[in-house]
């Protein structure tokens, strides 16, 4: 492995600035906020596959060990987030302010069945989160308990591949049926299987490992939507998700350095907690202004 300025961990952090970029600054160009979380997801199914395959294996004990693992990565920060959510909504409510500002999931669940939604964080849900961006997170816990499957054969991440495309076709690739195919379990899983099969078959893929190329194409595709604005809402987000893909083979191989590592870590709180901290700053600017995004940005940092 060689050390270099783009790794794994800048790759996530990158991701997570255009989630909360897209959030807060309201002349964002559309499109990357949803190709960053499925870069997230594809990113999940790989390391989730290579962990499973190289550090815990298929037994009874490393499954324990890899769903402890994920436990302690996961919730932590999250209940954190629930409870800063949960003070921020009180506040907002003592001084009368629209919770839902910044994303219409913003605001109190109304039934009991919601309040343990989001504590078990189960992927069909529909009420008020604690945590605005949480809907894209619980997709990704869930996906966990199923990558085994994934991990353990590559016959069976081709099929998850093909079902989970198959639920994306199912609903029609127009811009109308973005929302169901971008946030539902069964579709947001096609992401998490290509992640699997870029592992599976990554000594024969990174022979086209580029790494600043295969960024910069990422990046390019992004701004398409400046020349077609349904773009990123029919065949945008799965181009996305193969060039994510490339862009995992490009970078797996480079060694993190200590900032990559840092950059990386940061990458979680900050997609957890970028909106909550921007509704402290929103009603001083009412409005999504640039100015808005750095202070709300810097103050998540």
């Amino acid at each position: 492995m060689k050390t270099g300025m783009i790794g794994i961990g800048t790759w996530r952090f990158f991701l997570s600035f255009l989630v909360a970029i897209s959030h807060l600054y309201g002349n964002m160009i559309h499109g990357p906020a949803a190709y960053a979380v499925w870069g997230f997801f594809v990113l999940s199914g790989f390391l989730m596959t290579l962990i499973l395959t190289k550090k815990y294996g298929f037994s009874s004990q490393g499954l324990r060990d890899y769903a402890t693992n994920r436990i302690l990565r996961i919730y932590p920060g999250y209940i954190f987030s629930v409870l800063l959510g949960i003070v921020t909504l009180v506040i907002l409510g003592r001084f009368s302010l629209p919770s839902t500002a910044l994303n219409p999931a913003f605001f109190f669940p109304r039934t009991t069945y919601e309040i343990i939604d989001n504590f078990l964080m189960i992927p069909f849900f529909t009420g008020g989160l604690y945590v605005p961006v949480a809907s894209a997170l619980f997709v990704e816990v869930w996906a966990y308990a199923l990558m085994p499957f994934m991990a353990r054969s590559k016959h069976a991440a081709i099929l998850a591949f093909l079902i989970t495309l198959a639920a994306n076709l199912q609903y029609g690739i127009f811009p109308e049926s973005f929302p169901q195919r971008y946030a539902g379990f069964a579709t947001g899983l096609l992401a998490f299987a290509t992640g699997s099969l870029v592992l599976h078959y990554y000594e024969t893929l990174k022979r086209f490992a580029m790494p600043l190329t295969s960024v910069a194409i990422w990046c390019v595709h992004g701004v398409l939507w400046l020349f077609n604005v349904y773009y990123p809402w029919n065949y945008g987000l799965y181009v996305s998700m193969l060039l994510s893909g490339w862009v995992v083979v490009s970078l797996f191989h480079i060694k993190s350095s200590n900032t990559d590592k840092w950059l990386g870590d940061l990458s979680y709180p900050v997609y957890l907690l970028h909106t909550t901290v921007g509704m402290f700053f929103y009603f001083l600017f009412g409005e999504r202004s640039f100015l808005f995004f750095l202070i709300s940005f810097l103050a998540t940092m």
